[in-house]
């Protein structure tokens, strides 16, 4: 045999083994049972309340000629209402086979907000600042974007450019014409009340006004015809005007009334607070620079206190803890209780009140269930202790049947006496502290006078039950 034939038949032959190799791992392929994943992503992303279904692909067990469905179980949940990743766990089954995936879910935020312009140009100042747009602002994800608008002005083309940015960097960007002008007059606010209260021969002490512009910085200029030596009505009147010319005049009234007499003293005094009424109270007693006395507790907000005494008002004492078994069950009690009240009080104002009024007034009998005779020694023991109590003669009746303004109007007007009335409230009630203004009214009205007690008010004592 030749040399030549036979490196032919070598190669054949090896030609011939790797095919029926092929071959067999061929057969052994295409017969080859196995998990078959198609379909499947290891990474999803979903939108934000984008509502969810489970992603596991199409998984199935066999091979090339025949496969059948696997069956699959997921393990996690995605919250599509919170951003953040999700890891989801697929196990497939088929038989005795097992298969696990893993696959991260991103819910995401990538909607841009919704913009709507509800007007057809935009009003831009001549020293080009753009004025308030009106437009509605809606999105998938955020409930306030607000503070997150910027506005541009294009002179040469005249537009206004507004762009909205989401928390997520989602923007939508809307283009809108503009008009140059300013017709628009200043707004002028008052510091204080828009009617003021003073006496004859007193000194009124302007508080002047705050003016603001869309356009410009502008100032407040004031004139009067004030003359407080004699009574009337008289006004201030404060204008602005910007530097487009536009004017704005604004007025406060001061009421200038006739020294009291002497007698119709009217003594409002107000129970058991601060409370969330009392600073609307405070409020109105400016407004007609009326003083009161607060008989206070340990409740409610130092900075109210610290309001009262520094608006003029008298701040006195009337417990710390206002619980009867607490202050009426022995005499150290109370002075514990009046002492941490009167140690409150100081603390915020700098102010050793000495005025004090008993919870329930002297004439309670409520104490009886506490400590027989208390009362009788209470009210001469704190007068020893340097202390002045003072009850009321005229009731709002806010603190029993009474739950309406109209009511406690009508309690306290027809009961005010020709000589001095201390009127009981409390500014715990809202509808008691509603009434508080038409009160004030019908007393100017009818000649009364208003003030704080002091040590020497009347103290108008009720007959001790106790």
């Amino acid at each position: 045999m030749k040399k030549k034939d036979l490196s032919f038949k070598i190669v054949l032959g090896i030609l011939i083994a790797l095919l029926l190799i092929g071959l067999i791992f061929g057969i052994y392929f295409i017969f080859k049972n196995e998990f078959k994943v198609k379909n499947f992503k290891k990474e999803i992303n979903i939108e934000y309340k984008e509502k969810y279904k489970n992603k596991p692909g199409n998984i199935c067990y066999g091979n090339l000629i025949s496969c059948k469905k696997a069956k699959v179980e997921s393990i996690g949940k995605v919250n599509t209402k919170k951003l953040g990743k999700y890891k989801i766990k697929y196990k497939y089954t088929y038989k005795n086979e097992k298969l696990n995936l893993n696959q991260t879910v991103y819910v995401k935020d990538t909607t841009p907000p919704k913009v709507t312009i509800k007007e057809k140009e935009v009003l831009v100042c001549p020293n080009d600042k753009i004025g308030n747009i009106d437009m509605e602002i809606k999105d998938n994800y955020d409930e306030d974007l607000s503070k997150n608008i910027k506005t541009s002005f294009d002179k040469e083309k005249n537009l206004v450019t507004v762009k909205v940015t989401d928390s997520n960097k989602n923007t939508t960007t809307k283009k809108i014409k503009a008009k140059v002008e300013d017709k628009t007059p200043p707004e002028i606010k008052l510091n204080g009340n828009d009617t003021v209260y003073i006496y004859v021969g007193g000194t009124y002490t302007d508080e002047g006004a705050t003016a603001t512009d869309n356009c410009d910085e502008v100032n407040v200029e004031s004139s009067n015809d004030i003359n407080n030596s004699v009574s009337g009505t008289y006004h201030i009147t404060y204008t602005s005007v910007d530097k487009s010319d536009n004017k704005k005049e604004i007025q406060r009234s001061v009421v200038v009334r006739n020294k009291p007499s002497g007698k119709r003293v009217v003594y409002l005094t107000f129970d058991d607070g601060p409370s969330e009424h009392t600073a609307r109270l405070l409020d109105v007693l400016k407004k007609y620079n009326v003083k009161v006395t607060f008989f206070v507790t340990g409740k409610g907000d130092d900075n109210i206190i610290l309001r009262e005494y520094k608006e003029g008002h008298k701040i006195a004492l009337h417990t710390n803890s206002h619980n009867y078994q607490t202050v009426y069950s022995s005499v150290d009690n109370y002075f514990n209780d009046l002492n941490a009240i009167s140690d409150r009080v100081e603390r915020i104002t700098g102010y050793k009140s000495k005025l004090i009024r008993f919870p329930g007034g002297s004439s309670n009998t409520v104490s009886k269930s506490y400590s027989r005779g208390i009362m009788s020694t209470l009210t001469k023991e704190v007068q020893n202790r340097g202390y002045k109590y003072f009850d009321w003669n005229v009731s709002s009746g806010d603190a029993g049947g009474t739950t309406t303004s109209d009511g406690v109007f009508i309690n306290v007007t027809r009961s005010l006496k020709d000589d001095y009335s201390v009127v009981l409230q409390h500014d715990t009630q809202g509808f008691s502290v509603d009434a508080v203004e038409r009160i004030i009214v019908y007393g100017l009205q009818n000649g009364y006078t208003f003030s704080v007690l002091d040590e020497n008010s009347p103290g108008a004592h009720h007959g001790v039950n106790n």
